[in-house]
């Protein structure tokens, strides 16, 4: 009997999956018992030289069921990337099956799948777990998807919704405000670089004379300005003078100047490779769309110029592309300030490929023809290539999406909105792409106790010491009893008082350094060796530095201010006179 064809073909035709191996694409091997044990190649070497005996031919239905499911996957538009991950996955399952001597047949997959599944859980929460509890969840899903096809399973009820498996949340690391600034910076210094780049890379640059000098807002850059030799690179002469040159030397002056000459042909080698130079206004061009747009990598990577369709909406556009993995048209917001970019970028590809459809397409290796992968969209070569270069921080794709989230989170203070912006549910954004910020906390938990605090704000007066209140002594719980009672007269029981309400500014934390550094002289003149009621009051108002000093750099630098003007004799006003006498006593 002859075998049925059970390999993986793309759908083109062609035999591979381009770099993937030939071996791992051929689900024949998985016909034969203990096959699943060896590596692909071995395993049919085996199979060619009849070790592994008889194929088990109750086995044709189910991997045939598969590879056509794999390849419907991809007729559909699903990356070729994900192939190796389901052969990978379905391996796992498979030996799982051969091991046990469990039944191929499409009528127990089910059942076997749950079994599967089961031992996945066990294996990820047992004390000393050989898998990881995501790993062993991804590994169901991805099998979920693959049979409940096969098995016309709705998708509202999963087959790993029957599990026990559950996607383990990572612990998210919260950001503090210089890092978010850091973050920021980076990307505002990368943005205003590709802005810059993108302009000087005209078509009459590309074909113009080399090097290309492109100038660079003052401070960006040193010098201020960017050199590209296309393919070429920056030459040394010799140091003797052009009459004592070689031949050899004369030879090669006279080509390099040649190629640095402006010329019309920029494609392979003869153009200089200036082909290059189209390839990273293309790359620089597709990281700016994504910071604009906020669309994932892959979908803009796949966008047609003929599929966007752009409707005015006040000072933007609302663009309309087609999305294939939803299955419908997906929208997002050009913004009235990268209009005038894109439209250039649109008639710069249109003069260099005017025959692709790709919004974004690329020259290949060879600078002959256009790139069928497009690897320099997720790879970046030229363009990190040029950052590294100058000193301009790269910030890849996922960094770029997931600050532009955060930020429109931070700024709008609204889950929805920038999860609609983002074109995504709140839950995906509050799981996948919202950060825990320090800043964002603190705004919200500021304007949570504005709202809900019992003295509202234009009830506050000022108090003795610097801060504010409302005026209406009251002890607070803690109050040691020999400390004086809050009577807006004595500044140390406005210390233990309920609405004394602590300023966020460097005059607060001046005036506490100051009243602290004035008790501490009470203390040393007090005759005697017990605990006095400044003692008490240094250690709160010491407490209340260590906060100030611990809660953020630029609440540090008050308090060292703050000791460097006590140690220099400089005092807070409030205080001073009375340090002054004291000193002088």
């Amino acid at each position: 009997m002859a075998l049925p064809d059970l390999l993986i073909r793309s759908p083109d035709g062609s035999d591979a999956l381009r770099s993937e191996p030939l071996a791992r694409l051929d689900l024949r091997r998985f016909l034969y018992v203990g096959a699943v044990n060896h590596r692909a190649q071995q395993a049919l070497q085996k199979i060619d030289r009849g070790e592994l005996g008889d194929p088990q031919l109750e086995r044709i239905e189910l991997l045939l069921a598969i590879k056509n499911e794999i390849v419907t996957r991809l007729v559909s538009g699903q990356s070729r990337h994900s192939v190796p991950h389901y052969i990978a996955t379905l391996t796992h399952f498979l030996r799982f099956l051969d091991d046990n001597q469990k039944s191929f047949s499409i009528d127990q997959l089910e059942a076997n799948y749950l079994e599967f599944a089961e031992r996945l859980f066990i294996a990820a929460n047992k004390k000393r777990a050989t898998l990881n509890r995501n790993s062993a969840y991804g590994r169901a899903v991805i099998l979920s998807a693959l049979f409940g096809s096969i098995l016309n399973i709705p998708t509202t009820v999963r087959l790993v919704n029957r599990t026990r498996l559950k996607p383990f949340p990572r612990a998210k690391k919260s950001v503090n405000r210089t890092v978010e600034k850091q973050s920021l910076e980076a990307t505002f210094k990368q943005g205003n670089f590709l802005v810059d780049l993108v302009s000087g890379l005209s078509i009459e640059a590309v074909h113009g004379p080399l090097p290309l000098i492109i100038p660079m807002r003052p401070g960006l850059v040193e010098h201020d300005q960017v050199q590209l030799y296309a393919g070429l690179s920056e030459l040394e002469w010799p140091s003797t003078p052009k009459d004592q040159w070689t031949l050899h030397e004369k030879q090669r002056y006279r080509n390099a100047m040649r190629l640095r000459r402006s010329m019309r042909d920029i494609k392979g080698k003869g153009g200089a490779r200036r082909w290059r130079l189209v390839n990273l206004r293309v790359q620089a061009e597709f990281l700016i769309f994504l910071a604009q747009t906020g669309i994932n990598l892959t979908q803009a990577k796949e966008l047609k110029r003929g599929t966007l369709k752009y409707k005015p909406l006040g000072d933007s556009w609302q663009v309309r592309c087609y999305k294939r993995r939803k299955g419908g048209e997906v929208s997002f917001q050009v913004y009235k300030s990268y209009k005038p970019f894109l439209e250039n970028y649109r008639s710069f590809i249109s003069y260099f490929f005017p025959e692709s459809e790709s919004l974004f397409p690329l020259f290949d290796l060879n600078g002959q023809n256009e790139s069928a992968t497009k690897t320099g969209l997720t790879s970046f070569v030229l363009i990190r290539s040029l950052l590294t270069g100058y000193a301009i921080p790269w910030v890849t794709p996922r960094e770029l999406r997931s600050t532009r989230v955060n930020w429109l989170l931070r700024r709008s203070g609204d889950a929805d909105l920038t999860a609609e912006m983002a074109q995504h549910t709140r839950k995906v954004l509050k799981q996948q792409y919202e950060r825990p910020s320090q800043q964002r906390a603190m705004i919200e938990v500021t304007q949570f106790w504005n709202k809900h605090d019992p003295i509202k704000q234009g009830d506050l007066t000022g108090s003795v010491i610097a801060s504010s209140c409302n005026g209406k002594p009251e002890a607070t719980d803690d109050k040691p009893a020999s400390v004086a009672e809050p009577n807006c007269i004595n500044p140390s029981g406005c210390l233990w008082c309920r609405h004394l309400r602590d300023s966020d500014t460097e005059d607060y934390v001046w005036s506490l350094a100051s009243m602290r550094h004035l008790k501490s002289i009470e203390v040393s003149i007090t005759p005697t060796r017990e605990t006095v009621p400044a003692d008490q009051v240094i250690e709160r108002l010491s407490a209340k530095l260590a906060w100030f000093r611990s809660s953020s750099p630029q609440r540090a630098q008050w308090v060292d201010e703050a000791r460097e003007r006590i140690a220099e004799g400089d005092y807070h006003p409030n205080w001073s006179h009375i340090i002054e006498f004291l000193e002088q006593g």
